[in-house]
């Protein structure tokens, strides 16, 4: 019976250890992605790469020179089937919503906390 209780206790501190230590910081992870920038006319689609990471090839629509865009965060990720060659995606630095512009439309996506 003391090794049923003691085991239980055991079980009861891991488990408040492991929900304390495994808290997310919304506000410092909302702050990081304000500062990511990418401004592109997509020519290789995200949907081309098989990597989870967000990566997608084209040019910067205001200098014309080529460039890629890469983001380690799901954010961005969860919205790569979504664009297409042709497409233009912008994430403006300072801000929390990621663009993806049509020929007819424009898709805004914002972070939520």
């Amino acid at each position: 019976m003391k090794q049923r209780i003691s085991l239980i206790i055991c079980l009861v501190i891991v488990l408040i250890f492991f929900i304390f230590t495994n808290r997310i910081d919304h506000q410092s992870n909302a702050k990081r992605l304000a500062e990511e920038e990418c401004i592109l006319v997509v020519e290789t689609p995200p949907s081309s790469y098989t990597s989870e990471m967000f990566r997608a090839k084209g040019y910067n629509p205001l200098t014309n020179k080529s460039c890629e865009c890469n983001h380690h965060n799901r954010w961005w990720s969860s919205y790569k089937d979504q664009i297409q060659a042709g497409d233009t995606i912008v994430k403006r630095k300072g801000e929390l919503i990621f663009s993806i512009h049509k020929k007819d439309s424009i898709i805004n996506h914002r972070y939520r906390l």
